[in-house]
């Protein structure tokens, strides 16, 4: 029988098995804050972290400590997981205030939108340019320019299997179970990537070729990692100079390259990236340079035009 005296960790298992609705990422994402919640109580108390420990009072200075010593991102990403624990405790009639959360009235940390910048032109061909050097060249050379090229998150890239690349079609699809949202999504493949792509499957890749065996792929022919690609990116970093490099800085660079571009409308952006709200496609696409925008239409042209169907422009 589950009570305030059962270890934390234990319900905590048990909580995320029954959160089958939440992506893999999600799910390591919740395991990990909610890790660090009975890390930190176990610490500060000087014992096993209970279910009794999730209480305002507690919560409240962990998320405190968090944006102290880690980041106000981290902070919500944590209260996120602890509230929904905290739910899920108060249903089963675990841990609960008359029946409702515990951590009801605890408030979400506030976490100002941080500018998170892509690659400027120059970086970008760096980062092509050396990423297809060595012996992993094509394969490397093949990772950048899909997530330069199509906007995957790293879990989205290393979750691809060859099945769900479609070179007639010039389509990628991402699987529900690997995306962030939880959504399945078909994404568009440029020109420029399927090159590459095309390349690395035809004479580079090691490992079986049945639809379900993964894309991208390590020496021995076995699935690359989000780990594995972490420490590509690290490599990269240290050859092109672009210290703060990273897998997710080309997602930036993407949805910036795909407004300058023109590659679509706003909503077809949102469908591109997997994003459910506009607020998050404006984090991610930065106004183009001042060059370009300086060559740009006048803002008068459409008057113009319009005045000229109706009569001769006067100059003026």
């Amino acid at each position: 029988m589950r009570d305030e005296r059962t270890a934390l960790l234990e319900v905590i298992e048990s909580f995320l098995v029954q959160r089958h609705d939440l992506s893999s990422a999600t799910i390591d994402n919740y395991r990990r804050r909610l890790t660090d919640f009975t890390r930190w109580c176990e610490t500060t108390v000087g014992r096993v972290a209970l279910v009794g420990d999730l209480e305002g009072g507690t919560v409240d200075a962990f998320l405190s400590h968090l944006r102290v010593t880690v980041s106000g991102q981290t902070a919500r990403s944590a209260w996120v997981a602890l509230r929904s624990l905290a739910k899920y405790l108060a249903d089963r009639r675990i841990h609960h205030d008359d029946g409702q959360s515990v951590l009801r009235l605890v408030r979400m940390p506030r976490v100002k939108d941080e500018w998170r910048r892509g690659l400027t032109d120059d970086e970008m061909f760096r980062v092509l340019e050396v990423s297809s050097q060595g012996e992993l060249g094509p394969r490397d050379g093949a990772i950048v320019l899909t997530l330069l090229g199509c906007g995957l998150r790293r879990g989205e890239l290393v979750s691809l299997c060859l099945g769900d690349v479609s070179v007639p079609e010039r389509r990628i699809h991402i699987r529900a179970s690997s995306s962030k949202s939880v959504h399945p999504r078909d994404v568009t493949v440029p020109i420029e990537t399927l090159k590459v792509l095309e390349l690395y499957l035809g004479d580079y890749r090691v490992g079986e070729k049945d639809p379900e065996a993964a894309l991208f792929t390590d020496r021995r022919g076995e699935a690359l990692t989000g780990n594995g690609v972490r420490k590509l990116f690290e490599r990269l970093a240290v050859r092109s100079g672009i210290r703060d490099l990273c897998a997710h800085m080309l997602r930036h660079t993407w949805a910036t390259n795909f407004h300058r571009s023109g590659s679509g409308s706003r909503f077809d952006l949102m469908a591109e990236g997997g994003w459910s709200t506009g607020r998050v496609v404006e984090r991610y696409t930065k106004a183009r340079p001042f060059a370009e925008r300086r060559r740009a239409p006048s803002p008068f042209t459409a008057s113009r035009n319009a005045q000229k169907e109706k009569r001769p422009l006067e100059k003026w």
